[in-house]
């Protein structure tokens, strides 16, 4: 799961002044100023619906459910103007390179990284895309016109009903949907012979080809697609760890102490991930360690 937080900086985006203006009575001067944290941006806390000075942290997380923890696999310090779209992209791919032994099964993530690009390049990549749709850009589809959907992506049959997903065929690389009253979804249809004489009723394949964006592999509005994506709030709380827990954001400033401490706050939750799995395990030696 990826997620953005904005973080900001103990220091002040005025600086301090370097002369004598003020003493003189000259209080808005043009004189040089000093900064104590001049790398710092400006950026839009969407939450807050506010402004911000600081910058913009990256993580990428993860959730075992063995231990019902929360574990940051990347941690990046970026500008506070850098669109979480952009840096989702940036993270997946130095995280490919640093660990490319280890297998990207899906990425979950809110509607910022909702883009074609990020789509096309999950597809390419073989990951699934668990990606919240952006309410502000719900009608930019790519699939045929003449084929009638929901908001889920999921093929409306002829009396205005959710056909059924049945599964994804890799060989074929497409979706197959079902006839909603042949699996039982709805006790009648009045299209019944109109539609399909068959017991198995009428089926319709989807390509994700044919709108990546909104064909995923793993379809929207299914179980297994909510379960998976209501686990992306692993993200949410590494990033309330780092931020409110270590005090991130309340006390350093500068990009190398912000990324420096945030570092070490990453360090302590894989340390009390270590310390429960020893604890439920029963391999935690007291007495070795007080030796």
């Amino acid at each position: 799961a990826g997620d953005g937080t904005c973080i900001k900086t103990a220091a002040s985006h005025y600086g301090k002044s370097t002369c004598n203006c003020k003493k003189n009575g000259i209080f808005n001067c043009n004189c040089p100023r000093k900064f104590s944290d001049p790398n710092a941006r400006w950026g839009w806390d969407s939450s807050k619906e506010s402004y911000f000075y600081g910058y913009m942290g990256y993580f990428l997380s993860t959730y075992n459910k063995d231990l019902k923890v929360d574990l940051p696999l990347y941690l990046r310090i970026v500008e506070a103007n850098r669109n979480d779209s952009v840096s989702a992209v940036v993270a997946l791919q130095e995280f490919r390179e640093l660990y490319p032994k280890l297998k990207v099964d899906s990425f979950l993530s809110d509607a910022a990284s909702d883009n074609y690009a990020t789509y096309e390049l999950l597809h390419r990549w073989d990951i699934n895309a668990v990606i919240a749709l952006n309410e502000t850009n719900k009608g930019n589809f790519k699939y045929p016109p003449t084929l009638s959907i929901d908001k889920n992506g999921a093929p409306v049959c002829m009396c205005d009903q959710s056909m059924v997903n049945w599964g994804f065929n890799k060989d074929r690389c497409r979706i197959k949907y079902r006839c909603p009253l042949a699996c039982g979804k709805i006790d009648s249809c009045p299209c019944k012979t109109q539609c399909s004489q068959s017991e198995y009723g009428r089926t319709v394949y989807v390509k994700p080809e044919w709108d990546l964006r909104l064909f995923t592999r793993i379809p929207r509005g299914t179980p297994a697609w909510k379960e998976k994506f209501n686990q992306r709030t692993c993200a949410e709380r590494v990033n309330n760890r780092i931020l409110n827990d270590y005090g991130v954001e309340k006390n350093y400033k500068t990009k190398k102490r912000i990324s420096f401490f945030t570092m070490i706050a990453g360090f302590n939750i894989h340390l009390d991930a270590q310390l429960k799995y020893l604890t439920l395990h029963n391999k935690l030696n007291i007495e070795a360690l007080l030796k």
